[in-house]
């Protein structure tokens, strides 16, 4: 599985793309912004993207993830620290495959992916 990282926390992403290469995933790259993973999506190839939802740039992670879909049927997981309720209403308008919050454990990243890769019909 071919994954994008989108986070704007240098530390946190590190950490993530470690993590996830360690449990065996391809992290194809790591952005900070809405429209360098627009460029990425672009090229294809991914199959799946972690976005947290405040990013830098002049697009959110929810806005960021509208317009991956436009682009390509993509899994999304979403990672944040902290989602209210309107946050929330937006961003179950993507249907992402799963949310994490911040911290986050390995574990639940691991079943995040894992429900990503069901939702994309790649688990069967």
């Amino acid at each position: 599985m071919k994954i994008l990282i989108v986070e704007d926390e240098g530390i946190q992403a590190m950490a993530l793309e470690e993590t996830l290469t360690f449990l065996g995933y391809d992290v194809i790259g790591v952005v900070d912004n809405g429209k360098d993973a627009l460029e990425i999506v672009s090229q294809g190839g991914i199959d799946l993207v972690i976005l947290d939802v405040h990013i830098k740039g002049n697009i959110d992670g929810i806005e960021t993830a509208k317009r991956i879909l436009e682009i390509d049927r993509i899994a999304i997981v979403y990672l944040t620290a902290f989602m209210d309720n309107f946050t929330q209403h937006r961003a179950d308008e993507t249907n992402p495959a799963a949310y994490l919050t911040k911290p986050y454990r390995d574990s639940a990243l691991q079943s995040a992916i894992e429900a990503a890769l069901v939702t994309s019909g790649e688990g069967n």
